[in-house]
């Protein structure tokens, strides 16, 4: 009767069954842990590119006035170089108006 056919399944199928089932339970609980566990450094890695960003940001407020400020770019440094112009025009204008005798 162990083995009979009468029931539909015998007890070998039914065994055969249950540990195939068994079998993909594990499977998925598995996949379910790496799940987790690639949800997990997924968000660990968003986190990090978040501070990145923010960290890049704060370097570059701080890098741009100081190229600016090499470069001549910035207003003051770009005011002062035109009064250094305007100044040394002026000058140049009085000295050439006394050469011609004025």
């Amino acid at each position: 009767m162990a083995d009979s056919n009468e029931g539909g399944i015998t007890q070998r199928e039914f065994t055969a069954f249950r540990n195939e089932m068994r079998e993909n339970m594990q499977q998925q609980t598995e996949l379910m842990r790496q799940m987790v566990e690639l949800q997990m450094k997924h968000n660990n890695l968003e986190s990090l590119v978040g501070r990145l960003d923010r960290t890049i940001e704060k370097l570059a407020a701080r890098i741009l006035p100081l190229e600016q400020s090499l470069s001549g770019n910035n207003e003051k440094t770009k005011y002062n170089r035109d009064l250094i112009w305007v100044l040394l025009l002026f000058v140049v204008g009085i000295a050439s108006w006394k050469l011609k005798g004025g």
